[in-house]
């Protein structure tokens, strides 16, 4: 197995924890009180700042859009079959706007060609609570605000915010989530690596 290859993967993986928190003491609703009225606010960013958030975001998409160049390379010189490098890319919508995303971010907007056709660009950067049920029959999951403002989870399922945002194109019209679009170009390059041999495929069912 080769270990460079392996490394830019768990970069990938490493970069997508560190845009993740799970930590409840960390996400801390602002409680405000009155005499009359009480007020929670809660946007779950904690002590990020806008470029906190754009820095994680772009860290994500780079890891993403840099693997490519890395397994034609890879492929070339262990006797692979480097088109199936540019098949996948191909293939996954996804992965070209994480590609032209990341162009986006080196070169500035707009750019010269976009490879997905759509011109996109990312907008409203957040971080947001992601509330997620097992995948079986009856799981629950749910949130309340507890003392001080930390958040309360309860069920069987996972809860933790994430860094995500708007992909527009040209003409600001929403063309998806941020994580969605990462999460299922990830997932392409996965397939490759599994057919390369250098990761086990994963279970479909």
């Amino acid at each position: 197995m080769d270990n460079t290859i392996v490394q830019r993967i768990n970069r990938i993986y490493a970069a997508i924890g560190a845009a993740e928190e799970d930590d409840p003491n960390k996400l801390k609703a602002a409680v405000i009180q009155t005499s009359k009225v009480k007020v929670v606010f809660q946007d779950f960013r904690g002590d990020l700042s806008n470029e906190d958030l754009s820095n994680y975001a772009h860290t994500v998409i780079h890891n993403i859009a840099n693997l490519r160049d890395n397994l034609k390379r890879w492929a070339a010189q262990n006797g692979r079959d480097k088109i199936k490098v540019e098949h996948t890319f191909q293939n996954s919508f996804d992965l070209q706007i994480i590609q032209d995303l990341s162009n986006n971010d080196k070169h500035g907007y707009p750019p010269d060609r976009s490879y997905s056709g759509k011109y996109p660009k990312l907008v409203n950067i957040n971080r947001v609570m992601q509330l997620q049920t097992q995948a079986k029959k009856g799981s629950t999951i749910g949130m309340t605000v507890g003392t001080g403002g930390v958040p309360k989870f309860f069920g069987d399922g996972t809860a933790k915010a994430i860094i995500t945002g708007d992909v527009v194109d040209n003409d600001n019209n929403r063309i998806g989530d941020l994580r969605k679009i990462a999460t299922k170009a990830v997932e392409s390059w996965e397939e490759l690596l599994a057919d390369f041999g250098l990761m086990p495929p994963k279970n479909k069912t």
